[in-house]
């Protein structure tokens, strides 16, 4: 099985800029509401049609959205959406990422 995650972790430095010019805006909680539905669902059709599960939540204190990602490589793994990140567009990668991933 051919692991997705490299993808996203080079995303992730860029991420982290984003991060820290979005820190400290006053956008205190995450919200899933604020997702597209056509985005949510085109990642949960990518995920799954490459024999993954997804899950979502949110973290304890409510600052950042949870995906949980179980069949992509050896264990399961969570990635976190900041309130101050678009969810939408961290959807848009996962379904890329995921799209032409071929299972045995």
């Amino acid at each position: 099985m051919a692991s997705n995650r490299s993808k996203r972790d080079e995303k992730a430095k860029e991420n982290s800029v984003i991060r820290g010019r979005n820190r400290h805006t006053g956008i205190s909680e995450f919200d899933w509401s604020s997702a597209d539905r056509d985005a949510l669902a085109n990642a949960i059709v990518a995920v799954t049609r490459a024999n993954c599960a997804i899950q979502f939540g949110r973290t304890r204190d409510g600052g950042s959205g949870v995906v949980r990602i179980v069949g992509d490589g050896d264990a399961p793994y969570n990635e976190y959406i900041r309130a101050t990140e678009d969810v939408n567009l961290y959807l848009q990668g996962l379904a890329d990422d995921f799209e032409n991933v071929v299972r045995d």
